[in-house]
């Protein structure tokens, strides 16, 4: 079950602009449970995704930034 910390990081991902910190303790509770994956490791830090898991959960919360009524 996630905790409201790591459901919150993850309605973040839906709108990512924003660089998450790799080593962030709900970052990491989601690679864990494989709701975000690390895409890309550079010079400039990592690049943060979601997964197919973590779209079809924030689709099934109605949270995927969808209406409701499509």
């Amino acid at each position: 079950m996630l905790s409201h910390h790591e459901l919150a990081t993850l309605l973040l991902f839906r709108d990512a602009t924003l660089r998450f910190e790799e080593f962030d303790p709900d970052v990491l509770a989601l690679c864990r449970y494989e709701l975000v994956e690390v895409r890309r490791r550079d010079h400039r830090g990592s690049t943060l995704e979601l997964t197919t898991r973590g779209r079809d959960l924030l689709r099934r919360l109605h949270l995927d930034g969808r209406d409701a009524l499509q």
